[in-house]
């Protein structure tokens, strides 16, 4: 016990940077509470006795908030920005904001955090000597709240690889950090992405494969900690709150985005993104066996849709006015034609399966 006291004593020390002035400490964010560090189970439950790695000990970096120098103990001295549990959603002021201002075919590159809910999916590929696995992006997937990551189905079991990790706050993956140039000629960089393991995933159980086409498919990745949101690292809303008025999607312009093959180049090493439009699902059933209740279809005339390796990215569709405007995650990238560009993609709906997202999330907490 008193090693723990002593090592905690200098770990928190080292995080959260303990100051005397009360005017120095910043601000909370909107999802997080000022409270004692010994009442804040999110985060306490993290401290270990020793090896932390660096992304664990991120978990408490620039959290401090408050210091009582008669709180006995550190961990009582010490007030934290203490993060919500991670079941509980988002509320519009905080998911699906972008700064102001799947293989993706006829894409253009993103911004620089323009889609920071976007989830890079890591794979270990076990068809090489356990000596040389190295980690490649097969999937994407989006953040929904501070530790859970909603993807495809089919993205959490797919043939000689398994599934590791979760990036956020990745644009370019030959960079880190990624840095983009203004139209002043400045440079622009975005903080170091951040890749922590997945602790848990669940399929959903009515999953299923008819003509290699899923259904049903739609997954849950519960991360091994919390995230802290920033800049680059923000969750896309899952609810709506309100009646949709266009619930057949038809017409409607939506955003997709991911790393995936591209139509000429292979895969992208940026993030790239384009809009498609909805589609009518009697338009699309014949050649995609879409399913209406449970899928949405969506393409471009100009052939911009997802491919092999978007799978899982988010079918985004922007809510709202001003500055109750939100992002919403419309769909997952299920699955589409054979020959990237060549048509519309089915998206399983989001809407369909939000209890079972609430469900699995509070089955995890309890």
């Amino acid at each position: 016990m008193d090693f723990l006291r002593v090592y905690l004593f200098f770990l928190l020390q080292a995080q959260l940077l303990v100051h005397l002035a009360e005017s120095a400490f910043p601000s909370c964010l909107p999802d997080e509470q000022c409270t004692r560090l010994s009442e804040c189970s999110p985060l306490l439950r993290f401290l270990k006795p020793k090896n932390m790695t660096p992304a664990e000990m991120e978990v408490f970096s620039q959290r401090q908030c408050g210091y009582d120098p008669n709180g006995g103990e550190l961990v009582y001295r010490v007030f934290v920005c203490c993060p919500a549990w991670d079941y509980v959603l988002p509320n519009h002021r905080i998911c699906g904001q972008t700064p102001a201002a799947y293989r993706v075919a006829r894409g253009e590159e993103a911004e620089l955090n323009q889609m920071p809910w976007m989830a890079m999916l890591l794979y270990a590929e076990l068809y090489m000597p356990a000596w040389n696995r190295r980690l490649v992006s097969r999937c994407a997937g989006s953040l929904i709240t501070n530790r859970y990551v909603l993807t495809a189905g089919h993205c959490l079991k797919r043939l000689g690889y398994e599934l590791r990790r979760v990036r956020l706050g990745e644009h370019n993956t030959l960079s880190n950090p990624d840095c983009v140039t203004e139209m002043n000629g400045r440079w622009k960089c975005a903080a170091a992405h951040l890749e922590i393991d997945v602790e848990w995933s669940i399929r959903h159980e009515d999953y299923m494969v008819i003509d290699q086409r899923p259904y049903n498919d739609i997954g849950l990745l519960r991360l091994k900690f919390p995230v802290r949101y920033t800049a680059a690292i923000k969750p896309i809303c899952i609810e709506l709150g309100y009646a949709f008025s266009n619930p057949s999607f038809d017409n409607y312009t939506f955003q997709i985005a991911g790393w995936g093959l591209t139509l000429w180049e292979g895969y992208s090493n940026v993030l790239l993104r384009a809009d498609v439009t909805g589609r009518r699902a009697d338009k699309c059933s014949l050649r995609l066996g879409l399913r209406a209740d449970t899928q949405i279809c969506a393409g471009s005339l100009g052939g911009s849709d997802t491919c092999k390796g978007d799978s899982g990215s988010p079918l985004m569709a922007t809510m709202g006015r001003a500055d109750e405007e939100f992002v919403y995650l419309a769909g997952i990238t299920s699955y589409g034609y054979n020959q990237c560009g060549s048509g519309p993609a089915a998206y399983t709906k989001t809407s369909k399966f939000l209890e079972w997202i609430q469900w699995n999330m509070w089955e995890q907490h309890t």
